[in-house]
């Protein structure tokens, strides 16, 4: 095997172990951050997640597929190492910036959910109140 396969199979385990780690870090929290702890709107939830982790999936494997490829040969060990160490930067930076993005459609996602559920809230008290104003009415004035 040379030096190249060498790196090349390296940059490979090293990346798709850390897009698979982030992928699941993200699903798994995401879900959680999604839903508050409750379980109102779970399908919903499950399959937003998922989907979020289909297209972290592709863009970071996108990006791997790419940078694998190489102008610069690596004929030593340690040239193979600085090699290896700045495609797994780059794509280190590219899964970082992924998780953000999700993190920002995540926060964005819960935001949504809590200002309809505040106005659900508000919805049922002025339902509440116009119940208890009828009752009242007819308590009054009788029919």
């Amino acid at each position: 095997m040379t030096t190249m396969t060498g790196m090349y199979l390296t940059y490979v385990a090293l990346c798709v172990g850390i897009t698979v780690w982030v992928a699941r870090t993200l699903r798994t929290h995401g879900r959680v951050f999604l839903t508050d702890g409750h379980d109102e709107h779970r399908e919903v939830t499950e399959a937003l997640s998922h989907l979020l982790v289909v297209g972290f999936y592709l863009v970071n494997f996108g990006v791997i597929s790419f940078a694998l490829k190489s102008a610069q040969q690596a004929s030593t060990i340690p040239t193979a190492i600085e090699l290896l160490s700045s495609k797994v930067g780059l794509i280190l930076l590219v899964v970082g910036a992924m998780h953000f993005v999700i993190l920002i459609t995540f926060a964005s996602v819960r935001r949504t959910n809590e200002r309809q559920a505040a106005e659900d809230v508000r919805r049922n008290q002025i339902a509440q109140l116009a119940a208890n104003r009828r009752n009242v009415t007819e308590f009054i004035e009788p029919a």
